[in-house]
């Protein structure tokens, strides 16, 4: 263990309830994040309507958030990385909730577009944040399972937002939806700023350097990060893809209204988010039977990336228990692959320090792929009038990547 990691576990031993409570906020962020951007794929159907949007438009619609949101990714979380999870925290959650609100208010499909854009200002350093607080205060033997219960907070945000946008479309229309949920983030940024403190602070938090070029041109040359980076790509794709066109697919598919679609939707999501965690702990117990080595949960990474390309056989399937079975085993994959890839980084990465910048470089790259999926996904639709080939091809990708992964990610990231 290096002199670092066990400051890391003496610090976690001294603040041991509060660190729990830090992780809470995080999984909390992460429910409302994704509970806001569940919010537009429940609408879209009604939005598509009112705005007289074909599905090519929409799906253009759906990677809005996306446009900021990856060429940001970098910037906010060299920013992150100098002054600390807690203002960043704070701001990020409060920018992208006033966003919402303002939302619910637009009357053009042209101002609903710049909400969406500055909601994804608010979200571009999420991520960041997340790994920043999981390298702080977990100890190095628990980061997989922190992680990935972390990242469960995604699906129940999908779950949430969307089963709670079904209700809440039918009764009070898509603008309240957007509002309402806006406002439950704006709670969440006050009491961030409240509650968390940054584990280095005064003059230590000050000095740090920001990370350079040549620092970020290192990883590239880095087998470990490649690998990590080809993982990355390829879950963010297929998560963006569900996140955005799920409600859309069942209606296709199935025929059913929005609320038994909203339904549908969030019973996946909360089966997915279960699963997640059974299967990460059953497989981090077996993979580290015989002790702690950090490069050995590639095969964790492996097994769950196979795991979530049985996404491929989905088009084999037209009635609804199947399709949830499938889609959830899928997901719950997905995430557990996602929770031990990002372990995977923040254990490998020398410099702790800079995880949050090396995390916005990795979401970069990778959400460049990712808003690349809703768009892609609309012409499929538009142009074969099924999903078909949109599964096919995300079943490969993420084949390929288990490959990579389990051939490259064996050495610790150096940045220099």
């Amino acid at each position: 263990m290096t002199t670092g990691e066990s400051a890391i576990n003496a610090r976690s031993r001294r603040t041991l309830p509060s660190r729990h409570v830090f992780f809470l906020l995080v999984f909390l962020m992460y429910v409302i994040s994704y509970g806001d951007r569940a919010a537009l794929s429940i609408a879209l159907p009604t939005l598509g309507k009112e705005f007289t949007l074909t599905p090519v438009q929409m799906g253009w619609v759906s990677s809005s958030f996306l446009w900021s949101y990856f060429l940001l990714n970098l910037p906010s979380t060299i920013v992150l990385d100098m002054v600390g999870a807690r203002l960043i925290g704070s701001v990020a959650v409060g920018l992208w909730s006033f966003a919402m609100l303002l939302g619910g208010m637009a009357q053009n499909i042209t101002q609903f577009l710049l909400t969406r854009v500055l909601l994804g200002v608010g979200e571009a350093p999420t991520f960041g944040v997340g790994a920043t607080v999981v390298r702080s205060w977990a100890q190095p033997r628990e980061r997989g399972s922190v992680m990935t219960i972390l990242l469960t907070g995604m699906q129940l945000g999908l779950a949430g937002g969307t089963l709670a946008g079904a209700y809440l479309i039918t009764l009070f229309g898509w603008r309240f939806e957007f509002m309402a949920l806006g406002g439950i983030g704006i709670v969440w940024a006050i009491v961030w700023w409240l509650v968390y403190r940054n584990p280095v602070e005064g003059t230590a938090q000050s000095t740090r350097t920001p990370i350079s070029v040549r620092e970020i041109r290192s990883l590239f040359r880095s087998p470990s990060f490649l690998g990590i980076l080809a993982v990355q790509c390829t879950q963010n794709y297929l998560n963006f893809l569900v996140m955005s066109w799920m409600p859309l697919y069942l209606i296709h598919e199935l025929h059913i209204d929005i609320t038994g679609t909203g339904t549908s939707t969030a019973a996946c999501y909360l089966f997915a988010a279960v699963g997640a965690v059974i299967i990460g702990r059953i497989l981090e117990r077996i993979v580290f039977r015989n002790g702690i080595h950090p490069p050995l949960r590639r095969y964790i990474v492996v097994t769950c990336l196979v795991g979530a390309a049985t996404i491929g056989i989905l088009p084999h399937f037209h009635s609804l228990p199947p399709i949830l079975l499938v889609l959830s085993g899928a997901l719950a994959c997905l995430i557990a692959a996602n929770g031990a890839n990002t372990a995977l980084l923040t254990d490998l990465v020398e410099d702790g320090h800079k995880i949050g910048a090396v995390t916005g470089v990795t979401l970069t790259c990778s959400n460049s792929l990712g808003l690349l999926a809703p768009i892609l996904t609309g012409y499929i639709v538009f142009y074969t009038g099924s999903f078909d080939m949109a599964w096919y091809m995300c079943a490969a990708a993420l084949l390929v990547a288990a490959v990579l992964s389990a051939l490259m990610v064996r050495t610790p990231i150096r940045m220099g």
